[in-house]
């Protein structure tokens, strides 16, 4: 790991300490360069990555103020795949297949995953529990060369990323998310045991390969009020954008 992100994760542990309190200011960068033994460079860099963390501001002429906490970040498996967000919780979740086919590709699959006409997908229907509670129906769709190795997945395994990433070496390194809203249609309401309408969080994920080959395509609805969405924003950094 380069040396400006240790001397980063040092500053964030004296501000997660206390030692920094929101509204203080820390020692200049040349005060920093002598404790930490590097050119102030590197203290440039290492303030310039809590600043886009929005932990910091600076004026110029000023040192830089502690204006926020910093936060653990969710790892990209975490966010991308139920079981392992809900186990780093201490929940325990499960799920049940309700369906599990290959179709042809629709004209949505081959837009989402850059499938030739004539493609087939491998289609799952799932039921997501948490503490044994169904909260969430996810529908994935996958490209034929991974959808191969899904079908053999027995259907009690608790997480297929994991599975995919230990048996088939297939490992999702990027995905796209978008989040929405919609009523439970007549299935949604059965499978959650909702009344038909009711509010859902609908969360829609495109995942890629190392290569940027998009490997699944998923919707996924959850029950209002059993989870809920975090984003962090500041200045200098913003992923998350209104359409």
């Amino acid at each position: 790991m380069a040396r400006y992100h240790d001397i980063a994760e040092a500053l964030r542990g004296a501000i997660s300490r206390g030692f920094y309190e929101r509204g203080s200011q820390l020692p200049s960068e040349r005060e920093l360069s002598e404790e930490f033994d590097v050119a102030p460079g590197t203290i440039r860099q290492a303030l310039g990555e809590l600043e886009t963390e929005g932990v910091l501001a600076s004026r110029r002429g000023s040192r830089r103020t502690v204006v926020g906490e910093p936060r653990v970040a969710a790892t990209f498996e975490e966010f991308r795949s139920f079981a392992q967000w809900a186990s780093s919780r201490g929940r325990v979740p499960a799920g049940h297949v309700i369906s599990a086919r290959w179709q042809d590709a629709s004209p949505l699959d081959l837009e989402e995953l850059r499938l030739p006409t004539a493609a087939r997908v491998f289609c799952v229907v799932r039921v997501r529990l948490l503490d044994g509670s169904a909260i969430m129906v996810e529908r994935t769709r996958y490209r034929d060369s991974v959808g191969a190795e899904v079908e053999r997945i027995p259907s009690d395994c608790p997480s297929v990323t994991a599975w995919l990433a230990a048996t088939a070496n297939i490992t999702f390194s990027r995905a796209e998310h978008q989040f929405s809203a919609c009523p439970a249609g007549a299935e949604d309401a059965r499978l959650l045991d909702v009344r038909r309408g009711s509010p859902l969080l609908m969360h829609k994920r495109v995942s890629f390969s190392r290569d940027g080959l998009p490997l699944e395509w998923s919707v996924d609805r959850y029950v209002a009020g059993t989870i809920r969405l975090v984003v962090d924003n500041s200045l200098n950094a913003n992923a998350l954008r209104w359409e």
